[in-house]
């Protein structure tokens, strides 16, 4: 015992009793880049003035040795309030087990203080709830799953199971986001519709709804997904780490052991209604929920097959699933139904963000350059090749349109263009992406758009000119309206035609200022056209981006297997990007926010390139498991980026 320790002895005896209490607490504590952990408090304060005399948090249950050494620095250095150094007449433990061994430290230290062990007051634990809640940002608890009426831990094992093994299935490896699968518990009428959620690496689950109504509306509100639930009911199975689980849920699954998958697997099923009010999910509710992570994975394997047009064939089967209450035989049907999805909406830019209360547009349009380019070429005397005086008017009309922040007046001016010439090929690019309200009303814009640029610039203007397209500034509106017409078109999964337009675009300008390349692969390897996107690859075989080289990559493993090529072209890849293998094997998710830009060869390019093809290394047997083994067997070299910024391509919506 130190010296210190033995002048404690020393110290004026003061007639109070000093209550000890250790808790784990039901909030969370992140140092630095650590995980976010759970403390225990050790905690003592006076029983005549109920004020604390020392505190202190550890990360693992406390030992006597740290209880002593909290003890001590109490009777040092107590709080101002309760004056001098002193040492109390008794010690009150709520934890027996420490009895002895606090009763040894402290003979040691020369101390004849009473310890026993008592039952405290409520103020003591009042403490320590208010800490709590301090500590969790004040922000009240989510209710536990057995608060639900009628839950048993039974019902819940069944759950914390069914969700284990469908974390390790992985279905939205092979389900997109409209996919939705109807499946029918044996104790209701009625279909619920579940929704698989992980197929962009980004959240991993199941949103459920009760009426296929629902679905339909979630779907018209695709470029804002909270738009449609702001008076409804969102039910929602999700996976995530410990620290997002209500504590009381964190006490039973420890203490009755149900089984996780993994770290960032923890189920978290919440069901979020009108003004934002959050409820677990009822009995019935966690019934079905336990059917459906059973019984997903049990489809996908067995029974969805490939129809060769990008979905699955029909199917409607009743399946016997096992739980731990018994066998029972849930209703299954794919697909739950037919969305409307020439209704959708057509994406939008988020023209708001970061301004709630203006109406201009944050981004520069770089179509506005191209006014400049032409003001320039007629200013150094070169010849105009405008045959038609009224459709040059109105290309100098969406010049300004393409300046133009105000989106209203960019839609007028659209119009103001069309009025002047119906050949206006940008007019109709800029109404199909800002004033059509349906992916069906955009198809047409864009399609009048395609016809509008063909005529303008004439057949015999084709067959001179094909190969040269973009160079030459009069052909660019056509080739916007080409490439929203065929991107619109893989939205609308009219895959083979949006494919025969990608094809023609890249014939008509083999150089790909567009980057429709991009969209051609991304669509190739998504409906399993390998050989189709191998040769595609060899077209543009100088290209040195990620998309490129990892699917270089991917692509000869698919053929190949771990071969010697696959190896090289993949260390070829981890030489200009390596921070992409991160993303692919699940070290890190794709994070819900990306930039406008990416730099080649930095972690923003490695973001985009999973958040657009994380699947097809999912899809392909073996593809990830082969990536993480290189990457143990040669660990990969930080190396900074080939360019600072370089302008991203616009994101697809095939899926």
């Amino acid at each position: 015992m130190s010296r210190s320790q033995h002048s404690l002895s020393e110290l004026p005896l003061r007639d109070d009793t000093w209550l000890i209490g250790t808790s784990r607490l039901r909030a969370w504590v992140k140092e630095g880049e650590s995980p976010p952990r759970r403390p225990y408090l050790i905690l003592i304060a006076s029983s005549n003035t109920g004020m604390v005399c020392s505190s202190n948090l550890v990360p693992d249950s406390p030992t006597a040795m740290q209880v002593a050494d909290v003890l001590f620095q109490a009777m040092r250095h107590p709080p101002r309030q309760l004056g001098k150094a002193c040492r109390p007449r008794r010690v009150a433990l709520a934890d027996a087990a420490l009895l002895e061994p606090l009763q040894i430290l402290l003979k040691e230290a020369e101390l004849d203080t009473e310890v026993f062990v008592a039952g405290f007051p409520d103020e003591f634990y009042e403490i320590i709830r208010q800490l709590e809640t301090h500590l969790r940002g004040n922000e009240p608890e989510i209710p536990a799953m057995l608060d639900t009426p009628k839950a048993t831990v039974e019902l819940l094992r069944g759950v914390f199971e069914a969700a284990a093994d469908f974390y390790r299935a992985a279905p939205w490896i092979h389900l997109s986001n409209e996919q939705v699968i109807a499946v029918r518990h044996p104790n209701e009428h009625n279909y619920r519709y579940a929704l698989v959620m992980g197929q962009g690496g980004v959240e991993y689950g199941l949103v459920m709804y009760t009426d296929w109504s629902e679905v339909e509306r979630q779907s018209m509100h695709d470029d804002d997904p909270l738009l449609g639930w702001q008076d409804r009911t969102w039910n929602s199975l999700t996976y995530d780490t410990a620290d997002h689980l209500p504590f009381a849920d964190l006490d039973i699954l420890e203490e009755h052991h149900f089984e996780v998958a993994s770290e960032e697997a923890y189920p978290i099923g919440v069901v979020i209604e009108g003004q934002g009010q959050v409820r677990r999910p009822t009995r019935e509710e966690w019934e079905w929920y336990e059917a459906a992570l059973r019984v997903i994975p049990m489809v996908v394997r067995e029974h969805l097959h490939s129809n060769s047009r990008g979905d699955y064939k029909p199917v409607e089967i009743e399946i016997s699933v096992k739980t731990p209450r018994g066998v029972i035989k849930v209703g299954v049907k794919y697909p739950a139904g037919e969305l409307p999805r020439e209704d959708q909406p057509v994406e939008r830019l988020d023209w708001g963000q970061g301004k709630a209360e203006s109406d201009e547009m944050p981004a520069f349009d770089r179509r506005s350059m191209e006014g400049v380019m032409s003001r320039a070429i007629g200013d150094l005397g070169a010849q105009s090749d405008d045959r038609d005086p009224a459709l040059a008017r109105a290309q100098q009309v969406m010049y300004r349109a393409w300046e133009e922040t105000n989106p209203a007046k960019r839609i007028a001016l659209a119009h103001e263009a069309l009025h002047i010439s119906a050949q206006c090929a940008d007019a109709y690019v800029l109404l199909a992406e800002e004033e059509a309200d349906t992916l069906k009303r955009s198809l047409e814009l864009y399609k009048q758009g395609m016809e509008a640029g063909t005529s303008a610039l004439g057949e015999n203007y084709f067959r001179k000119n094909a190969g040269h397209f973009w160079g030459l500034l009069e052909t660019r509106p056509y080739m916007r309206a080409r490439q929203g017409f065929a991107e619109t078109l893989w939205r609308l999964k009219r895959y083979e035609e949006a494919i025969e337009h990608y094809r023609e675009l890249l014939r008509l300008n083999p150089e790909d200022n567009q980057g429709n390349r991009y969209a051609l692969l991304d669509l190739l390897i998504g409906i399993e056209r390998y050989e189709k996107a191998r040769d595609l690859l060899k077209q543009y075989q100088d290209e040195w981006s990620a998309v490129w080289l990892y699917s270089r990559a991917l692509l000869e493993f698919q053929r190949s297997s771990a071969s010697t090529a696959a190896k090289r072209i993949l260390r070829q890849a981890q030489e200009e990007n390596p921070f992409v293998p991160t993303y692919l094997t699940g070290q890190k998710r794709v994070p819900n926010q990306q930039l406008d830009y990416y730099g080649w060869g930095d972690e923003s390019e490695a973001v985009y390139y999973a958040s657009e093809h994380l699947n097809h290394w999912r899809r392909i047997p073996g593809a990830v498991d082969w990536l993480r083994t290189e990457i143990e067997t040669r660990p990969q070299r930080k190396k900074p980026s080939r360019n600072s910024r370089s302008g991203r391509p616009r994101k697809r919506r095939g899926e």
